[in-house]
């Protein structure tokens, strides 16, 4: 329905979305088979994710880049100035170590300031980094998993901000040959024999002439990072995650924009989801720091008991995009509907809202609109990102529209084929973003390949 025919029908009309139209081309080849390509152009690729903080501390260094509250509840933050120095820091100390392409860094803990340093860090040295699911330390009393993905990744460097909380975790891992990192003051100064701080690391005198030769030997086929799968039908699987991949997304995200950034206003992200995921770890943080935004670390979830954190968050902290599962929304609605205070301060600079993970029900899209009307005047769009573990996202909604459950075009440089499998239709992709295989296993990497 247009605009003018939803105008006539007294439907509020919608803000606009900064993106471009739809606008691919669909071939139908034999035996069923379609393919899907953007016609938009592909920008110029970044060179890498630690080339972006680069270029960022660069152009905007007492900015702040990364914040989360302390033990007292208070914001603190790092800037893009101050977290590439400690990155440059972090990588000098992983280059003295001897630590390359194949000694991964394992990081145990969720996301934090460190964490995000440790990993930019990392990269710097061309260390892949390999972000763990929490629950596989804390939530799993044998530990199973977590120790399969230790045998895969075989990391020579390990890192948990709090030791006593990760002690039995520890305790059940074979830690031969891996150095331990911890976070000295989220350990409560507890460092346990043999490890390292993280402050160590960041108190490394910057060897300027090694980590540029590193940064100068990064491509887009540097393996940046190692993601696991969730293990739902078996064994989680270590996903190999080059910087091509990551930066092919946000290159194919900013092809569809369709407006010219404000230098006077700074993107701000509120963040709850872990980074373990791509969802997270690599769209919305790369975004993030490829826009020179800042990233706001939620530690509430939506689950009873700890939403209220998120909420509290939301009324210091004004997003220009949120983005989170369906089961977050339907607790916003709650909230927003019972606290205009909150719904204006969540929609004061709102320009869209992005779910993803499950399809946000229709009713719940009308509940989270007539709350945007009430406060704007205006309905807001809604997109979301389809995707996996092995591709990035490869399909966005960057249109307006009132349907839910679209899995959106494919973004620019990457071509879809559909090929009939039964009586649906299963999707293929070709681009940058897929990954070059499974971390360890040959076999599995073979059969995910057509």
């Amino acid at each position: 329905m247009s605009e003018a025919a939803k105008a006539a029908t007294g439907l509020p009309p919608f803000k606009p979305l900064p993106q471009k139209p739809p606008k691919v081309t669909v071939r139908h080849l034999d035996g069923g088979v379609v393919t899907i390509a953007s016609d938009y152009p592909l920008g110029e690729m970044p060179p890498s994710v630690p080339h972006m903080l680069e270029a960022a501390a660069g152009e905007v260094p007492a900015r702040n880049f990364i914040g989360e509250r302390d033990g007292s509840g208070q914001w603190v933050f790092v800037t893009y100035g101050e977290a590439n120095a400690r990155a440059d820091a972090v990588a000098t100390a992983l280059l003295r170590r001897g630590l390359g392409p194949q000694t991964p860094l394992m990081v145990l803990s969720g996301n934090s300031i460190e964490h995000g340093v440790l990993m930019l860090g990392a990269m710097k040295a061309r260390v892949p980094v390999a972000p763990v699911s929490v629950p596989y330390s804390l939530m799993s009393p044998g530990h199973e998993k977590l120790r399969h993905v230790v045998e895969v990744a075989r990391p020579r460097m390990l890192f948990v901000d709090n030791a006593p909380l990760f002690a039995a975790a520890l305790a059940d891992i074979n830690m031969t040959g891996i150095e331990l990192v911890v976070c000295r003051a989220k350990s409560g100064g507890a460092v346990p024999d043999g490890a390292i701080t993280y402050q160590d690391l960041c108190d490394t005198p910057v060897d300027r002439t090694a980590v540029r030769a590193s940064m100068d030997r990064i491509t887009h086929d540097t393996v940046g990072k190692y993601l696991f799968t969730s293990g739902s039908t078996g064994m989680p699987k270590g996903v190999i995650q080059t910087q091509g991949m990551m930066c092919a997304v946000v290159a194919g995200q900013e092809a569809l924009r369709d407006d010219e950034p404000d230098p006077d206003e700074v993107p701000e992200t509120l963040e709850w989801m872990p980074w373990n995921h791509i969802s997270a770890g690599n769209i919305s943080f790369n975004n993030v720091l490829n826009q020179m935004g800042t990233l706001y670390l939620d530690a509430g979830k939506p689950i009873p008991g700890l939403f209220e954190q998120t909420i509290a968050n939301l009324r210091e902290v004004s997003p220009m995009v949120f983005g989170s599962a369906p089961v977050a929304f339907a607790m916003l609605a709650d909230a927003m509907e019972r606290d205009p205070a909150l719904r204006r301060s969540f929609f004061r600079r709102l320009k869209y809202m992005a779910y993803g993970g499950a399809t946000l029900s229709s009713d719940l899209y009308d509940r989270m609109q007539a709350l945007a009307v009430a406060e704007t005047g205006m309905r807001i769009p809604f997109t979301t990102m389809y995707g996996a573990t092995e591709t990035q996202g490869i399909t966005v909604v960057h249109w307006i529209t009132d349907r839910v459950g679209l899995i959106g075009l494919p973004l620019p440089g990457l071509t879809l084929k559909l090929v009939p499998n039964g009586t649906k239709m299963e999707v293929r992709v070709k681009w940058a973003t897929v990954t070059p295989g499974y971390l360890n296993d040959p076999a599995k990497t073979a059969e995910a390949f057509d």
